[in-house]
Formats: C-alpha cells, sequence, structure tokens
C-alpha cells in the first residue's frame, strides 16, 4: 500500500514495514535497497510496527503530515480500515468463544 511518498509492505505475521519511496533516478548501484513490487522504485526502510495495518497507516499520514503533505482524503481511508479490522476482531472473538463452547 503507498501513501503519497511512503510504502507499507507486509514484513512478516506480526509487523509491518514502512519505507519512504525513493526518486524515479535514484541511484542504487550499491543494490542497498529494495525494489518496490508495485512500480519497482527502491525504497528505503524506516520503521517496523509489531501492530496493526491501522497504525502503520497513521504512521504513514504522520510522515506525510510532516512533509507538508495533504493527508485529508487518507484519513478516510484510515478510519475505513480502522471499522474492518474493529470487525474482523470481533468476527475472531466469537469464533474463538464458539470453538471454546464446543470444548
Amino acid at each position: 500500500m503507498r501513501i503519497e511518498n511512503y510504502e507499507i509492505l507486509k514484513c512478516n505475521q506480526w509487523c509491518y514495514q514502512v519505507y519512504r519511496v525513493l526518486p524515479d533516478d535514484f541511484d542504487n548501484s550499491k543494490a542497498k535497497y529494495r525494489q518496490s513490487p508495485l512500480d519497482e522504485r527502491f525504497l528505503k526502510p524506516l520503521e517496523c510496527f509489531p501492530n496493526t495495518l491501522p497504525a502503520a497507516i497513521r504512521r504513514c499520514i504522520e510522515f506525510c503530515e510532516r512533509d507538508g503533505l495533504d493527508t485529508l482524503r487518507f484519513e478516510e481511508t484510515l478510519a475505513a480500515v480502522e471499522k474492518l479490522h474493529e470487525s474482523m476482531s470481533k468476527l475472531a472473538d466469537e469464533m474463538g468463544a464458539i470453538k471454546n463452547a464446543r470444548q
């Protein structure tokens, strides 16, 4: 997921990695940075979040605000993702309760 000059990628089952998207003409001759699966631009790692996707999106929004970019449209996306995350957590809790009741 890309938000302006930042990209979020799933690192592993526990965390999301936030990267800064480097300019198109960036020289990666030292092969220091990985490429984005979206458009093959190079990504500089910034932070790893042992948390949720909403937390990573919120952090990208903070970076964009520091850069002076308009983030209003991303706030709406964040609200939708938080709502989805909450409903999935509730569903997982309900499924766990049903499983425990059967045992």
